[in-house]
């Protein structure tokens, strides 16, 4: 992939994931079809031969039956030749209506973050520009002629903005939102009633706040025929993405909407594993035509080589994490269903640690206390990281770097040192600095309230809820919990790192940011579902407290290694007793909670 390619977001298009979309969505071989990213042509020739399979003569196949558009000259020239019998536009998807609706859209829309769309915009000749100088600023809105493409029976919009996405359709979602999700907005108008989208896109917004402005729209419009995810392989490989697969059917009934079954299913295995024939072998379109029934069951279904959840589309919540569901073994889906758990923070306060605004100024590293002579008693040790610390029970032991410490009331003025340092820091501009700014006086961090248990704001290998023997400032990595009134610590740290609530943080939390990273937000966490350790009884509370004393005696390894370790499996037995699950539900939380971690490192 070279690097206009890579800037543009196009990426290669695997052709299981494609003819799988083709199974869902070209169901005639006399359907029209739109790809309105088809870069080079990847999905159109697989839908071309897919025609070809379906068709019982030549004269089955409709003229004017594959489409394709794509905003790049090069890229177009390259589709127009592999598809002589296709219609392939180079144009502006956005700044097109149709004339005429398709029976099935397929795709996989470009990769491209939302923090560069607005920077992606039309200049002279309708080329694709990315950027612009200080001294060149796209126009909200020029007036071009009016273009109609009378050979391809689309025309453009009255007004053409210069940018990519008009402001109608850029005020439809949040700003975070990728690319992909406008491809889905502006494609309704191109489907027929009963058309269907098969789109390959990320899988971000399936939990993240911003994805509820897409999923509100998908169930305002569409029936959600299915959502598919893979575990054995990535469907945008050439991306540190993890994909699904999304297969929309437009309906503008509400009430069948509502009553549509939805289907969220998860492979366990390759699709070659379900497509196990060349590219070009006809009998791939029995495989597929095979395999997508068994992925529309009736009711749910829990196989070797897939998963498939299934639920009226009137119970799935714009605000809900439809990852969850796709992933949430049983156990956890009755107890949210029963709403008898609690959640995290109905018995405890998640608070970040300092954000400095300017930590260049306030992390003290060893020369610049010797420069300065920062005196001992303006510092004061903190963790920037619980990476260093391999016990669930931290002190000051733990730290390995100290912070410039001036809460209110702080007689430093008698210190030249910290005056003239803090003079410096107004020097380098930190104080006008909006997080500093803020703080009267700037450099005056204010102390935080006491917490009990510390947990990492993003986890790789293992997952550790601290127990805080002293009390010590935090970095805004981690994040400090306060137990309510009466709650008995070892019994809550216990809770805490425990199977149960690792898995949780691996389905509620954020892998988009690639590199097996998993980020978890304050109000993440506070929804956790976990017992209430004031409402535990005492012989509850003992044992709980009985099984986590040794382990803060001892290292604590990498997750996978510490779900073989007997004293961590006496710990998950006791939560598990608590919380009444039975033998095989045990054995789910234990498997789901490896997958899932061995599939976010692994990805």
């Amino acid at each position: 992939m070279d690097d206009k390619q890579r800037s543009l977001g196009q990426l290669e298009t695997l052709p299981d994931a494609a003819d799988l979309l083709l199974g869902f969505c070209l169901r005639r071989p006399s359907n029209r079809l739109l790809d309105p990213s088809c870069g080079q042509g990847d999905f159109l020739q697989r839908a071309a031969l897919w025609r070809g399979w379906l068709a019982d003569s030549p004269t089955d196949l409709s003229s004017d039956g594959l489409w394709g558009v794509d905003w790049d000259e090069d890229t177009a020239v390259t589709a127009r030749a592999a598809l002589p019998q296709a219609t392939i536009i180079t144009h502006n998807f956005f700044t097109l209506e149709p004339d005429k609706p398709f029976d099935a859209i397929i795709g996989r829309p470009p990769h491209i973050r939302a923090d560069r769309i607005g920077r992606l915009y039309r200049g002279a000749g309708k080329q694709l520009k990315i950027g612009w100088n200080s001294n060149e600023q796209p126009p909200e809105t020029t007036r071009p002629k009016t273009t109609r493409l009378k050979t391809t029976r689309l025309k453009t919009t009255r007004l053409e903005t210069k940018k990519l996405i008009p402001r109608h359709l850029w005020q439809s979602l949040s700003h975070r939102s990728g690319l992909y999700a406008y491809f889905i907005l502006h494609s309704l108008a191109f489907l027929r009633e009963g058309g269907r989208l098969g789109f390959i896109v990320p899988n971000s917004w399936l939990d993240a706040a911003y994805g509820a402005d897409l999923k509100r729209f998908l169930l305002a419009h569409f029936r959600l025929v299915a959502l598919i995810e893979s575990t054995a392989e990535r469907w945008l490989p050439q991306s540190n993405l993890n994909a699904c697969l999304v297969v929309l059917e437009k309906c503008s009934d509400p009430n069948r909407r509502a009553a549509n079954w939805a289907r969220l299913a998860v492979l366990k295995r390759p699709l070659s594993h379900f497509i196990p024939f060349p590219p070009d072998n006809p009998r791939r379109l029995l495989a597929v035509e095979r395999l997508v029934p068994r992925l529309l069951p009736s009711a749910d279904r829990r196989a070797d080589d897939f998963d498939v959840r299934v639920l009226p589309q009137w119970q799935l919540d714009a605000a809900a994490k439809w990852g969850v569901i796709l992933h949430a073994p049983d156990a956890l889906r009755k107890r949210q269903e029963q709403g008898q758990l609690p959640s995290l923070g109905s018995w405890a306060v998640i608070r970040r640690g300092f954000t400095t605004g300017a930590n260049r100024f306030f992390y003290l590293d060893q020369d610049t206390i010797e420069t300065w002579g920062i005196e001992a008693k303006f510092r004061r040790p903190f963790l920037k990281t619980l990476q260093n610390a391999d016990k669930l029970q931290v002190d000051e032991t733990d730290s390995r770097a100290e912070m410039l410490w001036l809460p209110p009331g702080t007689d430093w003025q008698q210190s030249a040192a910290v005056s003239a340092y803090i003079a410096w820091g107004e020097a380098q501009g930190f104080h006008r600095r909006a997080a500093c700014a803020a703080r009267h006086p700037w450099y005056s961090l204010t102390p935080q309230p006491p917490a009990h248990i510390l947990l990492p704001k993003s986890i790789r290998q293992r997952h550790t809820a601290a127990l805080l023997a002293k009390d010590l400032p935090v970095d805004q990595h981690i994040y400090r919990i306060s137990l309510a009134d009466g709650t008995p610590p070892l019994a809550a740290a216990a809770l805490l790192n425990s199977a149960w609530f690792a898995l949780q943080c691996e389905l509620y939390g954020r892998t988009n940011f690639g590199e097996g990273l998993l980020w978890l937000a304050q109000y993440e966490l506070a929804a956790i579902l976990l017992p209430d350790p004031r409402q535990l009884t005492p012989a509850q509370a003992s044992e709980l407290t009985r099984c986590f004393e040794p382990l803060t005696q001892r290292p604590i390894g990498d997750t996978l290694v510490e779900l073989d370790k007997p004293d961590r499996q006496a710990l998950d037995t006791a939560v598990f007793d608590i919380l009444n699950l039975t033998a095989e539900e045990r054995t789910a939380v234990i498997r789901q909670l490896r997958t899932r971690v061995q599939e976010r490192l692994q990805g």
